[in-house]
């Protein structure tokens, strides 16, 4: 018998979709104690920088925010989906993934608490910024929605960012190579499940995500609260979005997360191709030999088998 490596490769089908920086995601700042200050609805440098989630000392918190309400043409690119598209393919999907990147992380190591801020990630059913409107406290803030759902959190600082800080970033902006590394990435499947069960999801309703530091939640009745400013400078920055949509293959057998045909025989790839399991047994069509390899030996990096002679 002789022991081989065989490299694994997901089969499993999915779908990208994009979502237009410029129009479906941005930050509210809050910058004073009477006003909501909006500013940032396209992406530009500087101050009109998009999609932050943190403050500074001086500023009020920014929370970053994603909407999902039509297609954008950006050129000859097209992002997003209509509604009724969103709803049918969240109805059909296996599981619902958001992505993005973490383009820079400004910490304040000086200031004496640890470093960082948990982020909260909320779906949020109805989310309504009408066209030709600006975003603000009104239209964005989670809690002006009834059926907001809070999904996750996370910590900012554990990220490594793709620029050491505001400057590389506005000199060096977040390119297609990129995008390829995800630095960010939340399973909105079990979220957007219950809201659609529940009908707070329709083919005609907008939604949207909105990130927001947890810690402010327990003062959620006060706009602009003074309280919010925070001397740890932690800025998150994600530069694009995308939702990854995959197949629902939960009534289809499969062995080693490669669905099977109604015959026995199972495709994987570039894994091993066309193979045929029978108990702890496998049969390669491409070397026309049986294997030992039980399924729950097979990994993302690969499995170990026994090849008979």
């Amino acid at each position: 018998m002789a022991l081989g490596l065989f490299p694994f490769v997901s089969a499993s089908a999915e779908e990208v979709i994009s979502i237009h920086p410029r129009f479906d995601s941005g930050r509210v700042s809050t910058s004073d104690i009477s006003t909501t200050n909006f500013a940032q609805w396209t992406n530009g440098v500087g101050a009109t920088r998009a999609n932050n989630v943190g403050w500074n000392e001086q500023r009020g918190i920014w929370y970053s925010f994603i909407r999902f309400a039509g297609p954008r043409l950006d050129g000859t690119v097209e992002y997003g989906l209509t509604l009724e598209d969103w709803h049918t393919r969240l109805l059909a999907a296996g599981s619902i993934t958001l992505r993005g990147d973490v383009n820079w992380l400004e910490v304040n190591t000086d200031f004496p608490v640890d470093p960082g801020v948990p982020v909260s990630v909320w779906l949020v059913p109805g989310f309504n910024i009408a066209e030709g409107s600006l975003p603000g406290f009104a239209n964005t803030w989670p809690w002006n929605y009834p059926n907001a759902v809070k999904v996750t959190s996370f910590d900012v600082s554990e990220f490594t960012p793709l620029r050491p800080g505001w400057n590389e970033a506005e000199a060096n902006p977040v390119d297609t190579r990129d995008k390829m590394s995800y630095a960010f990435e939340v399973d909105l499947t079990d979220a957007i499940s219950a809201a659609l069960a529940a009908g707070h999801m329709s083919p005609s309703t907008p939604w949207g995500i909105v990130l927001f530091p947890e810690e402010m939640e327990t003062q959620l009745n006060v706009p602009n609260n003074p309280a919010w400013i925070d001397q740890r400078q932690t800025v998150f920055n994600g530069a694009f979005w995308q939702v990854v949509l995959s197949e629902d293959s939960g009534t289809t057998p499969t062995w080693a997360g490669f669905p099977m045909f109604e015959d026995g025989w199972v495709f994987t790839g570039s894994f091993m191709g066309f193979v045929f399991p029978v108990g702890d047994f496998v049969f390669v069509d491409a070397i026309q030999n049986w294997v030992f390899l039980p399924e729950s030996l097979v990994e993302e990096g690969g499995a170990w088998t026994y090849v008979f002679r």
